[in-house]
C-alpha cells in the first residue's frame, strides 16, 4: 500500500482536473537527489491510473532534481506535445518559486495552489515560545524562503 505525505492534495487536485475534463493531460514531475533518483512521479502516475485515468494522459518527468529542472524538463514535454495552456498544481507555499521558474524558461502558466497551511487565531493565543509540533512548519517555511532567495540570486527566477 502506498503512503502519501501531507502534500496529497496535489494528487487529488490533479485527479479531479483529469476526471472532470478540465485537463487533458498531466505532467507528473518530481525531484531527486544526486545520489538517489526519485520514484515519486512514477508512483503518482500509477495511482492516477489505478483510479481510472488513462495512461496516455499521464506524462512522467522523472529526471529533475529541483524546481528549476522541473520547469526545464516539463517545458521539453510541453513543447513536444504542442500544449497551448499550462496549469501548475503545487503546494501554495511553493507556488511563487515554481511559477517563477516556469515563467523564466518561457512558459505562460496558470496556477492552482493547494495544500494550504494556516493558523486560526480564534483557536487560542499564539506564543513566541517554540513548540515541537510546529517545528516542521518552521523548517518548511525557512526552506522555501531560502529557495526563493537562492533562485533569485542564481537567476532561476525573477521574483
Amino acid at each position: 500500500m502506498t503512503s502519501y505525505n501531507d502534500h496529497a492534495e496535489r494528487l487529488l487536485a490533479t485527479f479531479d482536473l483529469l476526471r472532470s475534463g478540465h485537463a487533458t493531460h498531466a505532467i507528473l514531475s518530481s525531484g531527486s537527489s544526486r545520489t538517489r533518483p526519485s520514484q515519486e512521479a512514477r508512483v503518482l502516475a500509477s495511482q492516477l491510473e489505478a483510479w481510472g485515468i488513462e495512461r496516455s494522459k499521464l506524462l512522467v518527468e522523472d529526471r529533475a532534481r529541483n524546481t528549476r529542472e522541473n520547469a526545464l524538463f516539463s517545458k521539453e514535454i510541453i513543447d513536444a506535445h504542442h500544449f497551448k495552456r499550462v496549469l501548475i498544481v503545487t503546494s501554495a507555499a511553493h507556488m511563487p518559486r515554481s511559477a517563477d521558474c516556469f515563467r523564466k524558461v518561457g512558459l505562460d502558466v496558470d496556477t492552482l495552489p493547494v495544500d494550504y497551511h494556516s493558523y486560526d487565531p480564534s483557536q487560542g493565543r499564539g506564543s513566541w515560545l517554540p513548540r515541537a509540533d510546529k517545528l516542521a512548519d518552521s523548517v518548511a517555511a525557512l526552506r522555501e524562503l531560502s529557495g526563493r532567495f537562492v533562485y533569485r540570486i542564481v537567476g532561476y527566477g525573477s521574483g
